[in-house]
This record gives C-alpha cells, sequence and structure tokens, in this order.
C-alpha cells in the first residue's frame, strides 16, 4: 500500500531526508552512512547493533548514530512504524550544532517521533518544520556559536522583515541570510522579544489578513488562498484557534 512508506524530500530543507515505514524489516548487513542518522519506532521493538554494543529500541526512544558509524537492525518481533532521518553534518556544523559522539541513545522521549510527524504532515509549512527540525536540535546536539552580533532592534527588524513577507514561501535561512545571523539566534532573539515562535507569527498574521478579506462577499476558499493557507480547512483551523469561531461564521454574522 502507498502509505506503508513515506519519504520527506525538499528542496527548501535540503539537510534533511525522512523515511517512515509501516512494517519494520531487518537490516542484518553491516552498514554506515555518510549523514548522522536518528531512528525511532512507534509499536513493538528492534535492535540497533553497534561495533561495541547493541541497543534494543523500544517506543517513546530514539537513537542517535553519528555518519560512518557501521550498525545493523535485527528484529525479535514484528515493529511497526518505523522513522528514520538523516541529516547533513556539514549543515549542522555550519550553523552551530556539533554530534561528536558515535551514538547517543535516548529513553522514555517522545520528542523524535513528533518531530517527524510535524515533517510528514502536508498541512504544516515549510517553515514551521524547519523551526520545529532546529527547536529538536537545540535540545539534542551540542551547540557553539561563533559570531557575535549586536541584538539592539534586531527582534524588531526581524518583525518588520516577516510583517512584509509573510505570504511568501520563506524558510528560516531566507531571514537568517537577510540579518547576517545563524538560524539559531533568529529563532532565540525572536522568541525572547515576542513570545511567539516565528511560525505561528506568520500564521498570526496570515489569520488577520483572511479577518480582512473576510470583511468582502469573496469565497472562503478564495479568501484562504489569498492569505497564504493551504486550502479552506488549512485556514479554518488556524482561524478557529485564534478566535474562536470558523471563518463562515465569522463572515456570515459581519455580512449580517
Amino acid at each position: 500500500m502507498m502509505n506503508d512508506i513515506k519519504i520527506f524530500k525538499n528542496d527548501k530543507l535540503p539537510f534533511i531526508e525522512l523515511r517512515y515505514i509501516k512494517n519494520i524489516k531487518e537490516c542484518e548487513k553491516l552498514h554506515s552512512h555518510n549523514e548522522i542518522t536518528i531512528t525511532s519506532i512507534k509499536e513493538n521493538s528492534i535492535n540497533i547493533n553497534l561495533k561495541d554494543k547493541s541497543i534494543f529500541l523500544e517506543p517513546n526512544q530514539f537513537l542517535i548514530i553519528n555518519r560512518l558509524i557501521t550498525h545493523s537492525a535485527t528484529l525479535e518481533t514484528d515493529a511497526k512504524h518505523g522513522y528514520v532521518l538523516y541529516l547533513d553534518n556539514l549543515y549542522l556544523n555550519n550553523i552551530g550544532f556539533f554530534f561528536n559522539d558515535d551514538y547517543f541513545y535516548i529513553k522514555n522521549n517522545h520528542h523524535f517521533i513528533k518531530l517527524c510527524e510535524v515533517i510528514l504532515d502536508k498541512n504544516i509549512s515549510i517553515i514551521q518544520k524547519e523551526e520545529f527540525f532546529l527547536e529538536f536540535c537545540m535540545k539534542f546536539f551540542n551547540y557553539k556559536n561563533t559570531k557575535k552580533f549586536v541584538v539592539s532592534n534586531l527582534a524588531y527588524k526581524i518583525k518588520n522583515y516577516l510583517d512584509k513577507n509573510f505570504l511568501e514561501d520563506i524558510v528560516l535561512e531566507d531571514i537568517s541570510k537577510e540579518f547576517d545571523i545563524t538560524v539559531v539566534h533568529l529563532i532565540r532573539v525572536f522568541k525572547k522579544q515576542f513570545g511567539l515562535a516565528i511560525h505561528s507569527y506568520i500564521i498570526n498574521k496570515k489569520v488577520h489578513k483572511a479577518k480582512e478579506l473576510l470583511n468582502s462577499n469573496l469565497p472562503i476558499i478564495e479568501v484562504a488562498l489569498q492569505s497564504g493557507f493551504f486550502d479552506q480547512s488549512h485556514l479554518n483551523r488556524s482561524f478557529k484557534r485564534v478566535f474562536q469561531i470558523t471563518p463562515k461564521q465569522f463572515q456570515k454574522n459581519i455580512l449580517s
């Protein structure tokens, strides 16, 4: 079936590749990858065999394996719903993240599965996927800031940029290049000043744009597209979170 395997690759986020497999197969042959690999499952268990030990991976656990570290995978039961994320090591280093261990085993933590679900969700914007990914990196990778920054007014300059470009298909790297800062510093300085993640601020701007357009007699699907949403259902969910009513309810009442 088509849903048994899903692969996420996107030119806007060339540094990640995510694979979902419903029914996990054994991979007994030792191998390695050029990328950092993170893996987890949602049902039953899998043995990840490394050069010096075997790790019994269960749900709500994940394993980070460094590039070029040989490993294999064997099964004792039917394991289901597996996720494997491949990360470009050079990209991580360039933005200040480092992973120097051979591997890192993390128990009782749902963050990786949640990250994978966000990445695979077609109704979530690229910039939200990117921001969620970087917030994950902040939790589980070493970070070294190699640049000095002038913080004064920076958050407001970023806000002005977003106000002008929120309808464009931008990603965090576009914004960081505009201000010659790392994406990590971008996320931190904006959230510290405004209390919102960047993707949340953009969604908020789009919702208020939609509210303006609903004052006219435009069809709601047209309002959704003109305010930067994927479709009408995407607008409905976002609008209701902010205003507690649907766009249709808002438009019907304001027109009456």
